[in-house]
């Protein structure tokens, strides 16, 4: 691993937990760079007795996580046992439900392990206890080595789209980090039954767009075959004139596509169905990648 990847970037992260035993157990005692394994001395996380408990870790960035170390306090070390390793972008159950990378059992003849997470993408990390029985989750120190991913600039952006379904498809729902093609769980936008249906993208500013990853629903796909991806600057006919980068159709064996726009410049994103007939436009999870235009300045000289 080069040098990058062997920084412990949970020390510039943000650490919280469920609920707090004590002053003293904080959820960022476990990422103070203090390994110390004696509960006592203020070096240890801790949840209150309580079912279900979680820690969550913020990254700084999205990464893609190559191993996590955790220490374990010097007692009570089987408390750790089964507890769940999870990586994603999603903050759905407290982000309880991201992917998971490991579940945890502590070594009677180590309180340091590692887990290997295989540069699984994310920007959170949760420890959690899946328990309907009261539990404490404690933990003395978390280290976590990778290197930052590409950033998905859609999280932060906004969404807009031509009509709603109801209160299950929202534009924003599309970017939300859930890529989940379940449109029941509230992840999917979807426009209401109707002619030329749009969902539009606005960046924070003016990128060059490199590509756009686009995640269907698990059901009624053909809805996406023949809808066309916009990008420019212009909201004329609500920015659906602006340059295509592309058509897209369905792909029976795949639910994310990935389209090539080849830094097509823009501020806007739109996903266009130029149909005179009534149909509904559903989206799932749109991820987009490009880095941002600069800034050009004219000097003018005179004399």
């Amino acid at each position: 691993l080069h040098t990058a990847s062997r920084t412990n970037v949970a020390l510039s992260s943000k650490a919280i937990q469920s609920s707090l035993l004590w002053y003293r157990s904080k959820a960022e005692y476990a990422i103070d760079g203090n390994s110390d394994p004696e509960f006592g001395h203020e070096s240890c996380s801790s949840t209150a007795e309580q079912a279900n408990p979680w820690w969550r870790l913020e990254l700084p960035g999205v990464y893609r996580v190559s191993e996590i170390q955790v220490t374990t306090r010097n007692m009570n070390m089987e408390w750790l046992d089964g507890t769940e390793i999870l990586i994603g972008n999603s903050l759905g159950n407290n982000g309880n439900d991201n992917p998971r990378c490991a579940i945890f059992n502590h070594d009677p003849g180590c309180l340091t392990q590692t887990v290997k997470c295989w540069g699984m993408e994310g920007r959170f990390i949760n420890f959690y206890k899946s328990s309907d029985q009261a539990v404490y989750l404690q933990l003395c120190e978390v280290k976590v080595y990778g290197a930052a991913s590409r950033i998905n600039v859609a999280l932060s952006s906004k969404a807009i789209q031509s009509s709603l379904l109801g209160y299950l498809g929202k534009a924003e729902h599309a970017i939300d980090g859930n890529s989940d093609p379940e449109f029941g769980h509230e992840s999917c936008s979807s426009t209401a039954y109707q002619a030329n249906p749009w969902w539009r993208l606005e960046l924070p500013g003016v990128y060059r767009v490199s590509e756009i990853q686009v995640t269907n629903r698990n059901d009624n796909r053909k809805r996406l075959d023949g809808i066309e991806i916009h990008i420019g600057n212009s909201l004329g006919n609500n920015g659906n004139d602006n340059p295509r980068c592309a058509i897209i159709n369905d792909d029976p064996g795949c639910l994310t596509q990935t389209v090539k726009c080849w830094g097509m410049e823009g501020r806007f994103i739109n996903f266009y169905k130029s149909s005179d007939q009534a149909d509904y436009l559903q989206l799932c999870e749109v991820k987009v990648y490009g880095g941002r235009n600069p800034v050009y300045h004219n000097m003018i000289i005179k004399g």
